[in-house]
């Protein structure tokens, strides 16, 4: 049986009052380390603790009673980047049957005071590297500087660590203001699991990307990060200027180290952008990413709800994507196939978009917005109200002449006007349409012969193309 201690019996009893009061200035961190080192479960009791980095060591249980037992930083230095670790610097191994293994943290708020303190990108609340086995349960990361949690590859540099069987479950990450980078980062994790947790008020207007609710960001060609799942997870009030609820980047793929990439049952309520995706230009021979994002809802999203670009195999199912009220918003695609940016262009590869419902939608190029693709698939989809376009391809080249579509298939999608709500404007819908760039106008697509649209439902007065735009599908059902 492990021994268990409470983290007072560490700390002079003359502070017991003032830590339970929240008002003790005391510096906990030797007590609180020295209860970790002498037991393997370790009890934080009600009350405000204030301390530096603690080191977690294996076969650990750190946990406290909830939300008031809190681990709060003890100032704004150095001492403080890491407020919980198990490996840091040059710590662990590349194998990683040297891991740090069977870590249990749960029922604890950490605190990095980033209202206080401020913005700082390499500051953490837990750091987790050369890990495997670890649970982080009902544990609350309040105002972290810049990352709430990390999974990583070291905190040097050149470091080769690997993490393995990490599950977060039932946590809230709040960012508490919009001064920080990520909720949960991930660098290297084999085997990755967040359930049932909240991601809330998170981001950073001051920086152009990878900041939001989870970001998967690989730092090296040697990072793993697979067999991922993200389900009944919330992202809400995430809308800081290019941040997201979810970032997944492949650019770092080689073989088979990053792939298959689940989010199910989410639900993204007001985020720039829901899930995206950062991925270099693909082939149908590349190694396949397999993104799945089932049964989520896309409310308010401001600019796109699931950007796709250039991975290879995604399926998007059973989703919702809405605008309340009707056809508000800044105007952004509900679904981004494809990209073109810096002029360099990236085809998304075999992705099937089927059975989900798009309502209220204010496209820019469409509700599923294409600007490359080979082999898609539209499918079972219901198109309701949307103020525009609801699949919008884009015949621009960019300047590398590689974007292309092709392989498209659009069937049995159901396009409709409900009653028209007062107070907000009537529709304009359009099913299919093309043009230059990010927007639909008098456009001419050429479709392959692979390339099917037929039992297409679509109310009276809906317009299948908008004027002055030609496209046809050259394939022939039922040849």
């Amino acid at each position: 049986m492990q021994k268990e201690v409470s983290v007072l019996d560490f700390l002079p009893k003359a502070e017991h009052a003032a830590i339970s009061a929240g008002t003790s200035k005391y510096d906990c961190t030797s007590g609180i380390q020295a209860a970790i080192n002498a037991a393997g479960k370790v009890f934080v009791p009600s009350g405000v603790y204030l301390s530096k980095q603690l080191n977690l060591k294996s076969d650990l249980e750190f946990y406290g009673a909830g939300p008031s037992s809190e681990i709060r930083a003890y100032d704004a230095t150095l001492a403080c980047q890491y407020l919980l670790a198990t490996h840091v610097g040059s710590g662990g191994t590349s194998n990683a049957a040297d891991n740090m293994r069977n870590v249990s943290v749960h029922h604890l708020k950490l605190n990095g005071r980033v209202a206080e303190f401020g913005y700082q990108p390499f500051y953490y609340l837990l750091a987790v590297n050369a890990t495997s086995d670890m649970t982080v349960q009902n544990v609350s990361f309040y105002g972290f500087r810049g990352d709430g949690m990390y999974v990583g590859s070291g905190t040097l540099h050149q470091t080769q660590r690997y993490n393995q069987r990490v599950n977060v479950h039932d946590c809230l990450f709040d960012g508490a203001v919009k001064n920080n980078r990520n909720g949960l980062s991930v660098i290297d994790c084999d085997g990755l699991t967040v359930a049932n947790c909240i991601f809330q008020n998170i981001g950073n207007a001051k920086l152009s990307a990878s900041v939001g609710g989870i970001d998967f960001e690989p730092d090296h060609d040697w990072s793993v990060y697979r067999n991922i799942a993200i389900r009944n997870c919330t992202f809400r009030n995430i809308d800081s200027v290019n941040t997201a609820g979810i970032t997944f980047h492949n650019i770092y793929q080689t073989s088979h180290n990053m792939h298959d990439w689940l989010v199910s049952d989410c639900q993204f309520d007001r985020c720039y952008w829901g899930i995206a995706c950062a991925s270099k230009p693909k082939t149908a021979a590349d190694p396949v990413d397999n993104l799945s994002v089932l049964n989520c809802h896309f409310l308010n999203v401001v600019r796109t709800g699931v950007a796709i670009n250039g991975l290879n195999g995604t399926q998007i199912s059973g989703c919702v994507f809405e605008q309340s009220p009707p056809g508000s918003g800044a105007g952004g695609d509900a679904i981004r196939v494809g990209s073109t940016a810096s002029a360099t262009s990236a085809n998304a590869i075999n992705a099937v978009i089927t059975g989900n419902t798009f309502s209220g939608i204010r496209p820019q190029l469409g509700a599923i917005g294409v600007l490359g693709v080979h082999g898609l698939v539209c499918a079972g989809n219901i198109f309701k109200d949307i103020y525009g376009t609801c699949i919008g391809f884009s015949v621009e080249e960019a300047a590398d002449t590689a974007g292309h579509i092709g392989v498209v298939v659009i069937s049995g999608n159901t396009v409709t006007h409900t009653a028209h709500l007062s107070g907000s404007p009537a529709a304009n819908t359009i099913f299919l349409g093309a043009g230059q760039g990010m927007r639909v106008g008098s456009g001419n697509l050429q479709l392959d012969s692979s390339s099917f649209e037929y039992d297409n439902k679509l109310d009276v007065g809906i317009r299948r193309a908008a004027n002055g735009t030609s496209i046809q599908f050259n394939g022939r059902v039922g040849q």
